[in-house]
C-alpha cells in the first residue's frame, strides 16, 4: 500500500469528497480542502506528494494556487480540473506549471493514471 499524500482542493464539497474517496480506494492518503487558501495555510502545502485542484473556486483559483506554489519553490505536481470550456485554459495551466488539465466530466481512471505518473517522477 502506498503512502503518498494527495491533496484535493475543490469548493464543490461532493466532488471533493468523491475524489478523496477515489484516491483512498487505491491506497493513497488523501486530504480534502474547500479552498486554496485553507490548503496554503496548512502544513500539507509543502508536504503533499500531488495536488488535484479545481480551477474555478470562489476566492483563489487553481491557476493562482499553482503560480503561488511555484513562487514559493514548491514543485509538487499539480493536476487541475475544470468545468470551464475556454480553450486558453490548457495553455494557461501549462504556463503556471500544472502537470495536466482535466475537463469535467473526466474519466476517473485517466485522473488516477495521471496522479500515478506524477508520483513516479
Amino acid at each position: 500500500m502506498t503512502s503518498s499524500l494527495v491533496a484535493i482542493i475543490d469548493d464543490d464539497e461532493a466532488l471533493c469528497s468523491s475524489l478523496v474517496d477515489l484516491m483512498r480506494s487505491i491506497g493513497y492518503r488523501a486530504e480534502p480542502f474547500a479552498s486554496a487558501e485553507s490548503f496554503l495555510r496548512s502544513p500539507m502545502s509543502s508536504s503533499s506528494d500531488c495536488i488535484v485542484a479545481d480551477i474555478n473556486m470562489l476566492e483563489m483559483s487553481g491557476l493562482t494556487l499553482t503560480r503561488k506554489l511555484r513562487e514559493q519553490n514548491i514543485l509538487t505536481p499539480v493536476i487541475l480540473i475544470t468545468a470551464l470550456s475556454e480553450k486558453h485554459l490548457e495553455d494557461e495551466a501549462s504556463s503556471v506549471g500544472a502537470q495536466r488539465l482535466f475537463r469535467k466530466p473526466f474519466n476517473a481512471n485517466a485522473l488516477l493514471e495521471c496522479v500515478e505518473r506524477s508520483l513516479s517522477k
